[in-house]
């Protein structure tokens, strides 16, 4: 199997989907059980293409639900929308690792458009 075989099973919204609304709830699904304390703001960023690709992680909450192995990203606030056509990338670190403590090692990127 290749990286994203082994790790990332499903994002929503799908990769480089454009029109996305810009309150979504970002989902990641991965095919193992992940270690939920290595789903934080150091390991899950997020990148403001409006702003220069600012990070922008602190704007969200996480919440990993272990029986569905899926990462919810969301915004703290109303008004912390994203903001229209703007190209958003979410870049899971290679420090993030499932219950085994065996690490992702290589990121991975999600990038999307809002509408």
């Amino acid at each position: 199997m290749g990286f994203i075989e082994d790790w990332i099973k499903a994002t929503n919204p799908q990769p480089n989907a454009e029109g996305v609304p810009e309150d979504t709830l970002i989902a990641i699904s991965f095919h193992q059980e992940i270690n939920r304390n290595t789903l934080n703001m150091r390991n899950v960023l997020i990148l403001d293409g409006n702003n220069g690709g600012r990070l922008i992680s602190s704007r969200f909450l996480y919440r990993y639900e272990s029986d569905k192995r899926t990462l919810f990203i969301y915004l703290k606030e109303e008004s912390e929308r994203l903001g229209a056509g703007n190209v958003i990338e979410v870049i899971l670190t290679g420090r993030i690792s499932n219950i085994n403590h065996k690490k992702m090692e290589i990121p991975y990127h999600l990038r999307f458009t809002t509408k």
